[in-house]
């Protein structure tokens, strides 16, 4: 599995950050690997779009980095944690919190949250708030992230926010040249061409899905996607699953040292020292991928 642990969506407003970030989190955890989604937005904080009916008993996002000391306890205690889906836990500031809810933090903070993260999950997926210049947490996110995937639409809305927003990224340090450019929620009459040419072109193209948009407005992401109309945004889903997952590896070259692997390790710990040098041979022969102890929830 490639290390590509900390992943930021960033984009436009509306343009299906929010969306992704489940469908993506939904997808690795068919892989069995656990994930966890910060949703980093207090201007309208996301998580009533994902669980409408869900009862925060006054968990929050805020509570943690306004916290005097944030721990891998007080992050887990504030995660809310699905029930149909026990590899997926949700981090976001619940409904009505606003940015004068909570004290104003600094960037160390944002970053040892961050490094926090790390140790708690598989993999985490900051859903970030598309204006940077104003949250902390989501513009140290994209400098941190191993990965950032950027939503564009095909809307001249959206061209007037990057022209706003990507000299705000400028420095090497956000490495914006490795951001993965989706252009989503493409609509039949709207012109595509110049959007890409505008932005140098895009890694994927996403076309817009009324299966996937009622699912948005209902509540649903959670559910899989069905019907032929969203096949694009499911392969856009599932080849970037496969990037985090796999990195530029071909998956099922990745998959069968997997399972190699996994043909492996129960020998070795459950016989003696004289199947040794066959375990030794076998390995010799494969390009084991690095593994790293399966980090779970804490309790």
């Amino acid at each position: 599995m490639i290390n590509n642990q900390i992943i930021a969506v960033w984009g436009s407003p509306n343009s299906g950050k929010t969306t992704t970030s489940i469908k993506i989190a939904r997808e690795l955890s068919k892989n069995k690997k656990n994930v966890i989604v910060v949703m980093g937005d207090i201007v309208a904080p996301a998580l009533m779009t994902v669980l409408p009916e869900i009862d925060m008993r006054d968990k929050s996002l805020g509570k943690v980095l306004s916290a005097p000391q944030i721990t891998q306890e007080s992050i887990m205690a504030e995660c809310i944690t699905l029930k149909k889906n026990e590899y997926i836990a949700l981090l976001s500031y619940k409904q009505g919190d606003n940015v004068f809810t909570y004290a104003d933090y600094e960037r160390e903070r944002a970053v040892d949250f961050l490094i926090l993260l790390r140790h708690l999950a598989d993999y985490i997926i900051i859903d970030c708030n598309s204006y940077i210049e104003n949250d902390m947490l989501s513009a140290t996110a994209l400098e941190l992230s191993d990965l950032v995937l950027r939503h564009i639409t095909c809307d001249l809305k959206s061209i007037s926010f990057y022209d706003s927003h990507l000299p705000l990224i400028a420095s090497s340090l956000y490495k914006a040249d490795k951001h993965i450019k989706i252009l989503s929620n493409i609509k039949e009459y709207q012109s595509k061409s110049g959007v890409i040419q505008r932005y140098n072109g895009v890694k994927y193209q996403s076309d817009y899905s009324r299966e996937l948009e009622e699912q948005f407005l209902c509540g649903e992401l959670l559910k899989p996607l069905e019907l032929k109309e969203s096949i694009s945004s499911k392969r856009v889903i599932t080849d970037i699953a496969d990037i985090i997952l796999y990195g530029g590896k071909d998956k099922k070259e990745e998959k069968q040292s997997e399972i190699n692997v996994d043909k492996i390790i129960p020998i070795k710990l459950h016989r003696k020292a004289n199947i040794n040098n066959k375990i030794k041979s076998i390995t010799e022969k494969i390009k084991l991928p690095r593994l790293n102890k399966k980090r779970g929830y804490h309790e």
